[in-house]
């Protein structure tokens, strides 16, 4: 599969970029080509041009910038009409030592769904730190992909599962968005007060036989 990822010039994004590139064709878009190509030259076998570039090319996208700069999505309207995209853009600020999710209500995810009203909208792989995709194969996770729709639900669930060791879970509709993207400011206060080290997610099932 072609992917564009989307501020694939940022830590997150040059993570994800690295994982999703081991059996998908990547292409970084940044608002900076030069920056686009120099992280491409990072990933094996990437590519990196503009953001419309990027977008135009690819069958799917993945937002993975600051929340600040979601705004320009707008832009890239009519590139990704009809195509999925995938948010993994975390609304977070920084009070008292501790993070907070930034937004009232709503979410990022429902907000890029405003901004893009062709594309099919979901959210993924935002509940992860980029440290468990900068060291080579992950630990065994789940990724939660939240999405109004099973079609786009299932074009996801087979781009996470191209990264070894994830298993993407159905989270339901993309209202759900808003629970899966507060797991981040969770996690990071998590890890902060108990001195773990980044942490991750991994559902674990039993089954009522009787």
């Amino acid at each position: 599969m072609k992917v564009a990822v989307l501020g694939g010039t940022g830590r997150m994004g040059g993570a994800i970029a690295m994982q999703l590139s081991r059996r998908n064709e990547v292409v970084i878009g940044s608002r900076d080509r030069a920056r686009a190509q120099e992280a491409a030259g990072k990933v094996d076998g990437a590519t990196g041009t503009d953001n419309l570039g990027a977008a135009l090319a690819a069958e799917v996208a993945v937002f993975a910038m600051p929340y600040e700069g979601l705004g320009a999505a707008s832009e890239l309207a009519s590139a990704l009409a009809g195509k999925p995209v995938v948010s993994a853009v975390n609304p977070l600020k920084l009070e008292g030592g501790f993070f907070r999710y930034a937004l009232e209500k709503g979410s990022a995810a429902e907000e890029l769904a405003r901004l893009l009203p062709g594309s099919r909208i979901a959210t993924a792989f935002n509940h992860v730190s980029s440290l468990f995709f900068e060291k080579g194969e992950p630990v065994a996770m789940d990724i939660l992909v939240a999405t109004d729709s099973r079609e786009t639900f299932e074009v996801v669930a087979g781009l996470v599962r191209s990264v070894p060791n994830l298993r993407p879970l159905h989270a339901g509709p993309l209202s759900e968005a808003r629970v899966i993207e507060q797991m981040t400011p969770l996690e990071l206060n998590l890890a902060k007060l108990n001195r773990t080290g980044s942490l991750t997610t991994r559902f674990v099932s039993v089954r009522d036989e009787r």
